[in-house]
C-alpha cells in the first residue's frame, strides 16, 4: 500500500493493476473471517467510506459525515462502494449519494443502515470496546460461519442461499462450541468457547 500514496499526480498515473490491488486492500475487512468494526469519527468519504462499508459493523460519532464525492471529479467509487452501499442502503439512496456526490450526516447514515450505531464523540471508544466485548463472548466459529453465509446473501438466489445456510447450520451442530453453548445455557452459566 506504501506505493499507492494518495497524491493527485500519483492517482492520475496509477495503472489498472495498481488500482485493483488498492481495491483488494480496501475490501480486506469483508474477506476477514472475524467480524471487523470501523470506528468512525469525522469525515468518511471516498475510499474511506468504501473501507467502512466493507466492515461488518460501523460505529460512528454524531459529528461524522459520509459521502462519495468522486462524481465531482469525473469519477465513481472504484473499490466496491457503489455495490455495497446499494445493498446496504438501497438503490435509490445509493444513487442519491453517488450520482450527486451528496454528503450525509451521522443520523441519516444510521437511518440508511450505513452505520450500526451513533454516539457522542467522547463515547466512541467505549462503544467500540463494548461491541468487541460482546463479540468476544460469542463462538468464534459461529461468528465466522455466520459472516460467510451473510456475505453470500446477495450473491446467490434464495434457494442456494438457504442451502448454504443449512449446510453451515449442520456443520456448526457438530462443533464443540455448539455443545458448550447448549451446556452453558442448561447450566445457567457463561459459555467458554474454543472455536472448535
Amino acid at each position: 500500500m506504501k506505493d499507492l500514496e494518495l497524491r493527485p499526480s500519483r492517482c492520475l498515473t496509477l495503472a489498472p493493476a495498481d488500482l485493483e490491488l488498492w481495491g483488494d486492500t480496501l475490501t480486506a475487512a469483508e474477506r476477514c473471517r472475524k467480524p471487523v468494526i470501523a470506528a468512525i469519527d469525522g469525515y468518511t468519504m471516498g475510499a474511506g467510506l468504501e473501507l467502512a462499508v466493507a466492515c461488518d459493523f460501523r460505529v460512528a460519532t454524531l459529528r461524522s459525515e459520509f459521502a462519495f464525492p468522486e462524481v465531482r471529479l469525473g469519477m465513481i467509487p472504484g473499490s466496491g462502494g457503489s455495490q455495497r452501499v446499494a445493498r446496504i442502503a438501497g438503490l435509490g439512496r445509493a444513487k442519491d449519494m453517488i450520482l450527486r456526490g451528496k454528503r450525509i450526516g451521522a443520523q441519516d447514515a444510521l437511518a440508511y443502515g450505513l452505520v450500526t450505531e451513533v454516539h457522542a464523540p467522547g463515547e466512541l471508544d467505549g462503544a467500540v470496546d463494548a461491541l468487541v466485548d460482546e463479540l468476544r463472548a460469542l463462538s468464534p466459529l459461529a461468528l465466522a460461519m455466520g459472516k460467510r453465509v451473510l456475505n453470500l446473501a446477495y450473491d446467490a438466489p434464495l434457494g442456494a442461499g438457504l442451502e448454504i445456510e443449512g449446510l453451515a447450520y449442520g456443520l456448526l451442530r457438530s462443533s464443540d462450541d455448539f455443545v458448550e453453548g447448549v451446556n452453558a445455557f442448561v447450566e445457567k452459566r457463561d459459555p467458554k468457547y474454543t472455536g472448535r
